[in-house]
């Protein structure tokens, strides 16, 4: 019960957060879509209940029957998404919502550059934001430092072991890759997503992957973050992640993964 209560809650704090939002401005509409991977802790039915209670029209559940992957569910959620801005958060609320104004106001800047950049004939009468590829990556390298002070070694290890099998097959450029907040235009979204292969939580660093060979600006800002009790990943999975990191690698650089243009 704690699990649901913490997704119902924190859900209810998001929507309050966008209606609060959009009330201060009124050119703003927002969805909050909630991608149920066929879990068994009945997030399902706390989520239809949220709407019935609610009545919350901007509000879609997105099932998918059974559990591919958290990866897969990130990936349908942005497929199924239709507004200008899109925005991925974990539910248990380790982060803020309110940090997408950050992420939200470097988009626009580095959009509306990238716009002129390319062209500068066209007035800003016709600038869209969502047509312009831009990805923001929610960082909690500021707070590494003092993390590390606390893990013990064998997580200080593997985490390190980690970064550095993220930066051969990456590159640089994202320090965190992890952290589950990220916004991204439409656009970006849509070149991302329709070429993601991998279906668990290594899709986060696939996507700064796509984003250099389709050379979409990423901009890496910090966010507020907490620790929540029972939200870590495993070091025993990271093993996985490993693999999955090589698979990646070895796929698009002999060309078994085609990357849809």
């Amino acid at each position: 019960m704690e699990s649901e209560y913490c997704v119902f809650s924190h859900v209810v704090l998001d929507v309050r957060y966008l209606q609060q939002h959009a009330s201060k401005d009124k050119s703003l509409s927002y969805e909050v879509l909630i991608v149920d991977g066929g879990s068994v802790d009945g997030t399902q039915r706390v989520a239809f209940n949220f709407i019935k209670k609610y009545t919350v029209d901007n509000v879609r559940i997105i099932l998918l029957g059974r559990n591919h992957g958290k990866g897969e569910a990130i990936r349908k959620g942005f497929l199924y998404a239709t507004s200008e801005l899109l925005l991925m958060l974990d539910a248990d609320g380790a982060t803020e919502v309110n940090d997408l104004e950050k992420l939200e106001s470097q988009i626009h800047a580095v959009a509306r550059k990238e716009y002129r950049r390319k062209d500068s004939t066209s007035g800003d009468s016709d600038f869209r934001v969502s047509d312009v590829p831009v990805a923001a990556f929610g960082s909690r390298a500021h707070l590494e430092e003092k993390a590390l002070a606390t893990r013990k070694w064998y997580r200080k290890f593997l985490m390190k072991g980690f970064h550095i099998v993220v930066l051969l097959t990456a590159g640089p450029g994202i320090r965190d890759t992890q952290c589950g907040f990220k916004m991204f235009t439409r656009t970006a979204a849509r070149k991302l997503f329709t070429n993601i292969g991998l279906k668990s939580w290594c899709l986060d660093v696939e996507r700064v992957y796509l984003c250099k060979r389709f050379n979409i600006p990423m901009v890496e800002i910090s966010v507020n973050w907490s620790e929540i009790p029972g939200s870590k990943v495993n070091p025993l999975s990271i093993p996985n992640m490993l693999w999955e990191l090589v698979l990646m690698s070895a796929g698009y650089r002999t060309g078994m993964w085609k990357i849809a243009q």
